[in-house]
């Protein structure tokens, strides 16, 4: 049976709970076992309610799952928010029996099958350690030793993590490990079933963030300029972008606001770059005139939106996927832009690679939408092969003097009409012919035109290059039909995108275990949609599940506008209570779309 086990640290932000997390993390993937993460946290600098859970299995985990096995309670309100979800055969691990702010009662909870241990961590890490601030290792220690995590790995990342700051740093972090462990061996007798089973081999992965997999996506893709303002949850992306991007000669740049720093990105792209910015959804709204103005001039140009709960300010650290409608027609008039979307951390590196070849290829900005939760989900993925990504990176054809015969030159227009709309590209300092980019409509040799003879075969022109990216890419649409054969109908299909589709396929798997024949589709391309694909799902079951964290469910009314098929097909599932979804719900709606009874 395989093993599966997820431990969940819930506190007060700033008692080192989202570390706890990540220190657990790092330590069930040294052990070889497949890790996915879930963190949450308040918008306030310090207090408020946050949480880290640590899911970690020996097969492959495609979401972080139902719920927790393991609650580590730092505090009276992560006992309370959590007390609901403690079910029969989980774990209580609290700040007691002296030295908490609260009480739970043990009575009852292992009358309702809940195990509960008592670990005084404030209490130990104030009078044993003699530092509060380690609280958090006293914690991750106990749970080590409860469980049968190896001490001697939690060490080793205490050394990596705090080395720098100096050995006495160590020696404290040590003192607390070794408090923690001696408090479960001397007072706790283990009554649940969790153990960690071992160490297994040792696999080729390096774990990363989601928004530290954009950024490393964006070094080898060759992003020479970054600019953005400060904006949660995507400012980490410049964080981890900055040291690796001037490492090879690039430009960073924080902007007085998310307007400039998309210009800046225009301009670096129009003197012939790579170039990208990083926001969220206050900054998407800012960059819409910008956004336009890429398209009118046909510059390829890079734009994360990491996704966050709105309107307004909303919820800055919360998840939502309801930014589709802005980065796909958030603009004035009709132009043109692809949007594509991520499902988990290993896609956020590749899909980025992905962003800038499209960009690059069809000369217009491409909008990669991430959220919150992703931006901070850790994962532990294959490492990869950078030199063969880097041979198969597209990069803009242009025309420079050098390459460019005199005699040809009256034949080459910067926004030449082309059979597919894609015209050739001049970089200004070596342009083999002078033209002006701006954001009036142009004729083919870019001076301002307005007639309608013009105006009617440049706007088919820029049209035409986005008519065929379904077509052209078709990796960008991932099918998921199990053992379905040719022709064969299914008892349900399902889309989902972002992270949301990461969490369908766990549910998907299941449905598929109790016995339903599930279609699935993941598109990775929003914009265009990918019309053929979905009117091909549609032929294949009676009902589309299409689950989004959203109130309005964005794609699935793209589905009912850009498509034929028919909307009572359709049916929206959505939640907009600022976390994702969890497997269960997924597979819950869908049982009930196919007659079975399911409980609350």
């Amino acid at each position: 049976m395989a093993f599966d086990l997820t431990i969940k640290y819930a506190g007060e932000g700033g008692e080192g709970v989202i570390s706890a997390g990540d220190f657990t993390m790092r330590a069930a993937s040294n052990l070889g076992y497949e890790v996915v993460t879930f963190k949450s946290f308040p918008a306030e600098i310090k207090g408020g309610y946050a949480l880290s859970q640590v899911r970690m299995s020996d097969e492959k985990i495609l979401s972080q799952g139902d719920g927790f096995n393991i609650l580590v309670a730092f505090n009276g309100e992560a006992y309370e928010v959590n007390k609901p979800l403690l079910k029969p055969g989980t774990v209580l691990i609290w700040d007691g029996p002296e030295g908490g702010d609260f009480q739970p009662d043990i009575e009852e909870l292992e009358k309702n099958g809940v195990y509960v241990y008592a670990v005084p961590m404030s209490k130990i890490a104030r009078e044993e350690v003699g530092a509060y601030i380690t609280k958090n290792v006293v914690a991750m220690a106990a749970t080590f030793e409860l469980f049968g995590f190896p001490i001697e790995v939690l060490k080793e990342e205490i050394v990596k993590k705090f080395s720098k700051k100096g050995q006495d740093i160590v020696d404290l972090n040590f003192k607390a490990v070794e408090a923690g462990v001696n408090y479960v061996r001397e007072n706790i007798k283990k009554i649940d079933p969790y153990k960690v089973p071992g160490k297994l081999p040792k696999k080729d992965v390096i774990i990363l963030e989601g928004n530290q997999a954009i950024a490393l996506g964006a070094a080898v893709a060759g992003v020479k300029v970054y600019a953005a303002y400060p904006i949660t949850p995507a400012t980490t992306v410049g964080n981890y972008l900055s040291p690796l991007i001037l490492k090879t000669g690039g430009f960073v740049y924080q902007s007085e606001d998310e307007i400039s720093s998309m210009a800046v990105v225009i301009g670096a792209s129009f003197a012939g770059v790579k170039a990208m910015t990083a926001t969220s959804g206050p900054g998407i709204s800012l960059m819409q005139e910008l956004i336009g103005l890429a398209s009118m001039t046909e510059l390829p140009a890079v734009i994360v939106d990491v996704q966050r709960g709105g309107p307004s300010t909303g919820m800055p650290t919360k998840h939502e996927q309801a930014d589709l409608f802005a980065a796909a027609l958030g603009g004035h008039g009709d132009d043109q832009r692809i949007v594509i979307a991520p499902k988990n951390v290993e896609e956020n590196f590749y899909l980025t690679i992905e962003a800038f070849n499209l960009a690059e290829k069809y000369q217009l900005p491409v909008i990669m939408l991430t959220d919150g939760s992703l931006s901070l989900r850790a994962e532990a993925i294959p490492t990869p092969d950078i030199k063969k990504i880097k041979e198969n990176l597209v990069e803009r054809p242009t025309l420079r003097k050098d390459n460019v015969k005199p005699e040809d030159l009256d034949k080459i227009f910067r926004y030449q009409i082309t059979e597919n709309g894609i015209s050739p590209f001049f970089a200004p300092e070596e342009s083999p012919k002078p033209y002006t980019a701006t954001g009036l409509e142009h004729g083919e040799n870019s001076y301002p035109r307005t007639t309608p003879k013009e105006r009617t075969e440049m706007m088919d022109k820029r049209f035409r290059k986005i008519q065929n990216v379904e077509d052209e890419n078709p990796h960008l649409v991932e099918w998921d039909l199990g053992d379905l054969q040719e022709g064969e109908k299914a008892d349900l299909a399902i889309v989902a995108w972002g992270l949301t589709a990461s969490i369908a396929q766990e549910a998907v798997k299941r449905l598929r275990e109790k016995g339903y024949k599930i279609a699935a589709l993941y598109p990775k391309i929003l914009y265009p949609v990918p019309v053929k694909a979905l009117e091909k799902l549609a032929t294949m079951a009676d009902k589309i599940l299409v689950p989004e964290a959203s109130y309005l469910g964005h794609f699935a009314r793209f589905m009912k506008m850009f498509t034929n098929i028919p909307q009572t097909k359709i049916v929206q599932y959505n939640i907009y209570r600022g976390e994702p979804f969890i497997p269960a719900e997924i597979e819950g709606k869908a049982l009930e779309l196919l007659g079975e009874k399911v409980e609350a």
